[in-house]
């Protein structure tokens, strides 16, 4: 807050929350950055948002990081361009990624 002015981060414009949420990995727009309002659920669900695809901070989550991977990838709607997937890819994940490209 600056000079009594109260910024509401849920109503900047869609590009500009769209370059910010793209900063962060694909694990926190997973797990956190798509719950903070509708309009980030809004842009974390963007194929845009899902061109690039990092999962290399590994961290112990609710769920399996193949299985975000598969969210991650599906919301790409065939527009993966890179992936970073380190010390949990399958062979059946390799399959579902290369279904979607």
């Amino acid at each position: 807050m600056k000079d009594g002015v109260c910024i509401n981060w849920a109503e900047l414009p869609y590009e500009l929350t769209s370059s910010i949420l793209r900063r962060l990995s694909s694990i926190d727009i997973l797990e956190n950055a798509q719950r903070v309002c509708t309009s980030w659920r809004h842009v974390c669900k963007d194929p845009e948002m899902w061109r690039k695809i990092d999962m290399r901070n590994l961290v112990d989550v609710g769920y399996t990081l193949e299985i975000m991977c598969r969210h991650a990838v599906d919301r790409s709607q065939r527009g993966l361009v890179e992936i970073n997937i380190w010390h949990f890819a399958t062979d059946s994940l390799l399959n579902h990624i290369a279904e979607r490209l």
